[in-house]
């Protein structure tokens, strides 16, 4: 039975939320995500944020993988057949060159990269009936291949991938999927090799970004991923009064669990990556907290002081003086040990034991530590072939104990 003074009540709360919405979602959307303040990138620069929740993902290692959407000439090369509406686009937001960063960033952190390109056979020209852009796809002969079973003709060809991309997607690690016919994946096997991996993290980016990302991004959503838009790594038909970018921007936003910018996606999956440093216990102080600096410069190795420190890689570093802080600081990579600071004999086993400072030696540019004298002479009587066992062990090792 129809209450009026219930019906009443709430038409009432609903015009005082319709009178202040914005002081409410913005109170919501600023709880525990202050970090963001107000801003999110758009293209090449900060952009007010929308007075909506933004939960945020923290990507967990092993748990995530890059996800790149079409990254085919087509759409990304000037010769490619859609350049004409897309090529604005790609070009203000380093597209390219965005995408090739996340690749290299993705590699570097040994985490799941899975690309969905977009194929059309000659059988698909027989559809009796498409949506807009996918008629425009046909009739220009869009990323077409001549056979779903051959790839003569493949390549170099539209439907190729970016020549500077071939090395990531080639190397034997990279999944590619099975082509989407559309837009989004619903055609393809994505969802299943990503579940089948245990991943539930997705770092979306690629073509084009109202269309088959937007997709993808729904898609994935609607299957319980979380999933963050790398949205400077997208781009999107440009038409007179239409921007296919600015409307996919807007979707990824009230849609994605997040929207990150290029640099902050490479700062994130290296993040992920994890650590495996030989650190003092609570301290987290690494080498014993000698300073890594001084063993470069020739005769004793100096202790730091705990009021001169430098972080690297999870671990805190010390140092003697500023002067080798700051050289630490434009290179921590020339300066850190080895496998992490474990004895390098010991990874040449394939184990990882405590070393001895004393042990310290610089050869070839590169700081080595070992257990013990003894250890010291057998690392050193086969240096070459221990260095290389010890580089063959060390991914393993650190795949394994890496937190």
């Amino acid at each position: 039975m129809f209450n009026r003074t219930t019906a009443t009540m709430k038409l009432a709360a609903v015009a005082c939320l319709v009178a202040a919405p914005y002081d409410l979602l913005a109170q919501e959307a600023s709880h525990d995500h202050s970090h963001h303040a107000g801003h999110v990138h758009y293209i090449n620069g900060p952009r007010d944020d929308a007075p909506i929740p933004r939960p945020g993902v923290k990507l967990s290692r092993g748990k995530f993988a890059l996800v790149v959407i079409d990254p085919q000439n087509d759409f990304l090369s000037p010769q490619g057949v859609a350049w004409g509406v897309v090529g604005e686009s790609v070009t203000e937001n380093g597209t390219v060159g965005n995408l090739e960063r996340l690749f290299h960033a993705a590699k570097d952190a040994d985490a799941q990269v899975m690309v969905s390109p977009h194929y059309y056979y000659p059988h698909d020209h027989e559809w009796q009936f498409e949506g807009a852009l996918e008629r425009l796809m046909h009739d220009i002969g869009m990323f077409d291949r001549e056979s779903p079973l051959e790839t003569d003709g493949l390549a170099g060809s539209g439907a190729d991938w970016l020549p500077r991309y071939r090395s990531y997607i080639e190397d034997g690690q990279t999944v590619v999927v099975s082509p989407h016919k559309v837009y989004g994946p619903e055609s393809n096997d994505l969802a299943l090799q990503l579940r089948k991996r245990g991943i539930d993290q997705v770092v979306l980016a690629g073509m084009s970004a109202n269309l088959c990302v937007e997709s993808h991004m729904r898609d994935l959503i609607e299957e319980g991923f979380e999933v963050v838009v790398v949205s400077d790594a997208t781009a999107a038909a440009k038409l007179p009064g239409y921007d296919g970018f600015e409307a996919a921007f807007v979707n990824y936003r009230m849609i994605a669990s997040d929207v990150w910018s290029t640099d902050e996606a490479v700062a994130k999956i290296a993040e992920a990556r994890g650590n495996l440093i030989n650190v003092s216990g609570a301290s987290n102080v690494a080498l014993s907290g000698f300073d890594p600096v001084s063993f470069f410069q020739g005769g004793t190795p100096l202790n730091g002081s705990p009021m001169i420190r430098g972080e690297h890689a999870g671990a805190t570093y010390l140092f003697a003086s500023e002067q080798n802080r700051d050289r630490f600081a434009v290179d921590p990579e020339h300066y850190t040990p080895q496998y992490g600071g474990f004895c390098a004999y010991g990874v040449s086993l394939g184990f990882l034991l405590p070393v001895d400072i004393t042990t310290a030696q610089v050869r070839d540019g590169k700081l080595y530590l070992n257990v013990n004298a003894d250890i010291l002479k057998k690392f050193n009587a086969d240096f070459e072939g221990s260095v290389t066992r010890a580089d063959d062990n060390w991914p393993g090792l650190f795949e394994k104990h890496a937190r």
